[in-house]
């Protein structure tokens, strides 16, 4: 047996931000990126014969989708009927209502999941009996545990399945929150989980874990981006991550930087043959005139000029070399820090803020700035939390 697990594809995405800024040669690559990132999952089934597709939710970037968007997804899904592929699909926070808006009909090998938890089966070609259990999202909020509602493995099948778009965390979080051990108590054979842009596995045998997007959509989302095929080993099923990601979002730092020549001499060994977006950060510690023109623009409008035609740097940052503060004992000092890393990586402040907000707001707090801005300011709270405790 084998088959895809790809969740976050995130049809439509508008890389907002970018449109102004970059040459006529990328546009066009980066307007359609998440669709060809798409078409490469679509080409990888059936290249590989996989015996289903699971799209755990945010399939679309949002529940409207355009004309053009839809005939995408359309075509693409019925090259999969043609291949006999089912495809297992369900709406998490981003498309929610997505087939509740107007949309052109599914193709036949399309199982939708609805709002409430539901179980779905097929025999692949092996002859192995599989069932899936899924949901999709009610609202764009889903604060309610969805995990409780999914049922124990059903043992008449040869293996379950759950897809779940979430995230772990307490009662009342915002994404249908679970724990791991709620998802291993199920005893399912492999959780396909969605939402989480970052690839990560929570848990090994069984597996537990998101393949990440199929392509980074901003300078937060770096890294290599795409799809797990997965596959049946001796009774286990194990993923491997494939790339198809058109576009790869990258972050570096650059210490003692002398000059502005420096500066592009380095740039330039971040070359390759893919398309790569940088963003370059550098030590405040450099000379004031180098710093001065990094700051008002001049050294990024130089760099550019001397880069690739297939690299785009998208910022070039000054930083500080901040170190965190002291949180008294060192046991606890460590604790905290490992707390915030972890809470770092998949915090979304976009999530938490209203619609209201300017976009270069948001934009700035998806930056190394912005995000050791938010950093130092949550380890100063704790800091001053704890100095209240012991007061």
């Amino acid at each position: 047996m084998k088959f895809i697990h790809a969740g976050d594809v995130h049809l439509g995405n508008p890389f907002s931000g970018l449109e102004g800024q970059l040459p006529e040669a990328l546009k066009q690559m980066v307007h359609e990126a998440t669709i060809t990132a798409f078409i490469r999952l679509i080409d990888g089934a059936i290249t590989e014969s996989v015996d289903f597709v699971l799209f755990p939710g945010d399939l679309y970037n949002a529940a409207e989708n355009s004309a053009h968007i839809q005939s995408i997804v359309n075509q693409q899904f019925n090259r999969l009927l043609a291949a006999k592929i089912p495809v297992y699909l369900s709406f998490g926070n981003h498309d929610f209502e997505a087939d509740r808006r107007q949309h052109l009909p599914w193709p036949a090998n399309v199982i939708v999941f609805s709002q409430q938890v539901e179980t779905k089966s097929l025999t692949v070609k092996s002859g192995q009996h599989v069932a899936i259990t899924g949901f999709s999202y009610q609202t764009q909020r889903q604060a309610t545990r969805i995990i409780d509602d999914f049922p124990q493995k059903n043992h008449q099948f040869d293996y379950q399945i759950g897809m779940y778009h979430g995230s772990v965390g307490a009662d009342g979080s915002p994404y249908a929150p679970f724990s791991v051990g709620d998802l291993l108590s199920k005893n399912y054979d492999y959780w396909a989980l969605g939402h989480i842009h970052k690839r990560q596995t929570l848990n090994q045998r069984p597996f537990v874990g998101y393949s990440g997007n199929l392509q980074g959509l901003n300078l937060t989302e770096t890294g290599s981006k795409g799809y797990y095929l997965v596959s049946d080993e001796t009774g286990r099923l194990v993923p491997t991550f494939v790339d198809v990601a058109p576009v790869v979002w990258h972050e570096v730092t650059f210490n003692d930087v002398v000059d502005e020549l420096d500066l592009i001499q380095r740039a330039q060994k971040l070359c390759d043959d893919e398309v790569g977006f940088w963003t370059i950060n550098v030590s405040q510690k450099s000379h004031p005139e180098f710093t001065s023109r990094i700051a008002s623009g001049l050294a990024l409008e130089g760099l550019r000029a001397n880069m690739a035609p297939n690299v785009w740097i998208v910022r070039l940052n000054l930083i500080d070399d901040y170190e965190s503060a002291q949180i008294s004992d060192t046991i606890d000092q460590q604790f905290w820090e490992e707390s915030l890393v972890q809470l770092m990586s998949s915090f979304e402040v976009n999530d938490y803020l209203p619609n209201q907000v300017p976009f270069f707001v948001r934009d700035y707090f998806t930056t190394s700035a912005g995000k050791q801005l938010l950093r130092q300011r949550m380890t100063e709270l704790i800091s001053e939390r704890r100095r209240s405790h012991e007061n």
